[in-house]
């Protein structure tokens, strides 16, 4: 049976972080970042080699935030689409968001990010989210939210 090439994946988590007024957190991509500059979005980032996708949740909320979290729930919601432009052109890119709290750590936010808001989910809804964040956030408002 002939061996069939499949396709490299950016594979990325991201995080709903919930503060204990289950608030959650918003970061504000840099001026300078090359992909959606100063749009809004949750922690995260694309996996390590040999990494679980629970374990790059906890570690990308860490390294751009300095927050310590703990995953409340399983992965929540998935977003897929190839990549269009850029270094990863014709990969296809899945960002999974799963929820999370905060259990330690002071805010501080890494030189990916320019600033940092806590908002409601409906509050959320009004900031220049990235396309991404923005689906992930309606589909998880009504249910995984309020349960975590």
């Amino acid at each position: 049976m002939a061996e069939v090439d499949r396709p490299q994946v950016v594979l990325v988590t991201r995080c709903l972080v919930q503060n204990t007024d289950a608030e959650l957190l918003l970061v504000q991509r840099s001026l300078n970042d090359s992909h959606n500059p100063t749009m809004w979005e949750f922690p995260g980032g694309k996996l390590d080699t040999g990494q679980d996708l629970t374990e790059a949740l906890e570690r990308e909320v860490m390294e751009e935030t300095g927050l310590l979290v703990e995953a409340t729930s399983g992965l929540v919601f998935a977003e897929s689409y190839v990549i269009d432009t850029g270094k990863y052109k014709g990969l296809p890119y899945v960002a999974l968001f799963g929820l999370a709290r905060v259990i330690g750590g002071d805010l501080q936010l890494s030189h990916e990010h320019d600033a940092y808001e806590w908002a409601s989910s409906h509050q959320a809804l009004d900031y220049e989210l990235t396309p991404e964040s923005r689906k992930a956030l309606k589909a998880l408002a009504g249910t995984a939210l309020k349960n975590s």
